[in-house]
């Protein structure tokens, strides 16, 4: 189902010999924030620094300097206050496990797309604990999401946003253009999907343009409306099958002469619509929509697998 699934299995023997960099990697603990975690769990104890000092082994001084964020406090301490306090230890270092994915996802380059689709990192706190194929081997040293894990849940998240904020940005930009009066309302529909979706596949490769960066999505959609001939009609790609069937249930008549070939291979018997039949075309046409969304939300590169390897 994810690719994550078999990312980190094999990966979990290798933790003990890189402690310190899977409990610390591009997510940083904040000296300020962690002290003030721990003056919360002792405020909420109701202990002098004195009194925590003496829980923890250590001197007045030295435990006021991790309060005060002079210093960061080492991790055997950290794991002394989780125990005393049932706090998880990643919350001592890092807050709410969703705080660090946010934290995470905003180092990333991803602030804008997760401040307008806050959803997001609602979807990967659950999946980290719902998750059909949850594993240890999804957590870091302090029971907090990989980084990987992450990046791998936000990428798929990520990618349904992406195809409808180009979907939305192909339809605008197509509706103010002249090509469209030219279309009908189906015609319409085929040059949306196809627009898009080439310009899903392209970003999908090269990487080349982000969430937000509007401007380049309608220059995109620009040159592919030049691009469209309308008295030849809308063509979908035929290199997989997907495409083909599009192209072949356009119209009735193209339907028409589909069923029709089917019925030849298949049973050696010419199909018409002359005498009836109609139900049958209507059959066959209800896929098309089907099919379209398919074609819409597929990478060439999964038609590969199907109809290639």
């Amino acid at each position: 189902k994810k690719t994550y699934t078999k990312n980190y299995t094999s990966g979990i023997m290798e933790k003990k010999t890189r402690r310190s960099e899977a409990m610390f990697g591009l997510v940083q603990p904040d000296k300020v924030k962690v002290g003030q975690r721990i003056k919360e769990i002792k405020e909420g104890m109701q202990l002098s620094f004195t009194e925590l000092g003496n829980r923890l082994g250590l001197k007045k001084p030295t435990i006021s300097s991790y309060v005060q964020g002079y210093a960061l406090a080492p991790e055997g301490v950290i794991n002394q206050l989780s125990s005393i306090s049932g706090k998880p230890v990643g919350w001592f270092y890092f807050g709410r496990v969703e705080d660090y994915i946010r934290d995470y996802l905003f180092l990333t380059g991803h602030e804008y797309l997760v401040k307008e689709h806050p959803e997001i990192v609602e979807n990967i706190l659950q999946e980290f604990y719902t998750g059909d194929f949850k594993n240890k081997g999804w957590e870091n040293e302090v029971g907090y999401p990989a980084e990987a894990f992450i990046q791998d849940c936000f990428a798929e998240y990520a990618d349904g946003i992406m195809k409808a904020y180009v979907l939305d940005i192909t339809k605008e930009v197509l509706m103010q253009s002249t090509q469209w009066m030219a279309l009908s309302e189906k015609e319409r529909e085929d040059a949306v999907i196809l627009i898009s979706s080439e310009i899903i596949d392209y970003m999908d490769v090269s990487g080349d343009i982000a969430y937000g960066e509007k401007a380049k999505v309608v220059h995109m959609v620009e040159e592919s409306i030049n691009k469209l001939n309308v008295k030849q009609g809308i063509h979908f790609q035929e290199q997989y099958l997907v495409g083909k069937l599009i192209n072949l249930l356009s119209t009735e008549e193209d339907t028409e002469q589909f069923i029709s070939t089917l019925s030849r291979v298949f049973t050696n018997k010419h199909f018409s619509t002359q005498f009836g039949g109609e139900e049958l075309i209507e059959i066959f046409q209800s896929m098309r929509p089907a099919l379209m969304k398919l074609y819409r939300d597929t990478p060439p590169d999964v038609f590969y697998d199907w109809f290639e390897k």
